[in-house]
């Protein structure tokens, strides 16, 4: 299973962030099964609470978002 998340930068502010709302993104799922695909791309879901993926997607989620907090930023002498 492969799980999407969207990370930005906010030059504004000078942070990477992890979009809170991954579903803003990917309107079909946050997570891509291929034993699940059809043809027409159909694999995505969203985790249903108290399932494994659910478990997962939360960790990796919550993981993803403690090391989005000390990436440095990409901005040198004041440019991207």
């Amino acid at each position: 299973m492969q799980f999407h998340y969207v990370v930005g930068y906010d030059s504004e502010t000078g942070k990477w962030f992890v979009e809170a709302d991954p579903e803003a993104y990917f309107p079909d799922g946050s997570v891509w099964d291929e034993r699940d695909a059809d043809d027409n791309g159909y694999g995505w879901f969203m985790t249903e609470d108290g399932t494994p993926e659910n478990a997962l997607d939360m960790t990796c989620w919550q993981m993803l978002n403690s090391l989005v907090s000390i990436w440095p930023s990409p901005v040198v002498n004041g440019e991207l």
